[in-house]
């Protein structure tokens, strides 16, 4: 049976898109003073993600990666992190109103960044690849527990 050729491996095709597309969004941000990893925590913290534990798992961040990223967040006065009153280990955060703003800014960012990587498909391909990554990713995680973090 033939092996199939490199540029067919579906890791290898994950990997280089995922790593053009962190450089390539990173440079952006940078121009904001946000890292990809500040950006989408601060996203997840405004989606609702109440708590470290919440945020980490909603941004795809574990504890020892996210720890440093909120500390960064907070010196930047981009969120405030306060006692959760019901659970004492927890601890509640929020976007403060320099965060809503730099958010904003991201946000125009991150459409330029997947405006550039897409553009060579249809919108209605880009729908479907997005659906499609999805639901891979998704199911990915439902059934593995992966270490470590994906950003």
């Amino acid at each position: 049976m033939a092996e199939r050729p490199l540029r067919e491996h579906l890791v290898l095709l994950l990997s280089i898109a995922g790593h053009v597309s962190k450089q390539t969004q990173e440079q952006r941000l940078a121009e904001l003073d946000l890292s990809v990893r500040e950006q989408v925590t601060l996203t997840a913290i405004a989606e609702g993600a109440p708590t470290q534990l919440a945020i980490g798992r909603k941004a795809g961040l574990d504890k020892s990666t996210l720890t440093p990223v909120l500390d960064q967040l907070e010196r930047k006065g981009l969120i405030d992190r306060h006692p959760d009153p019901d659970d004492r280990r927890a601890r509640v955060v929020t976007v403060t109103d320099v965060g809503r703003r730099s958010l904003a800014g991201s946000g125009q960012a991150v459409a330029e960044t997947e405006e550039d990587l897409l553009n060579a498909l249809s919108p209605d391909e880009r729908r479907q690849f997005r659906s499609l990554l999805q639901r891979v990713v998704e199911e990915g995680m439902s059934n593995r527990s992966v270490p470590g973090s994906c950003l």
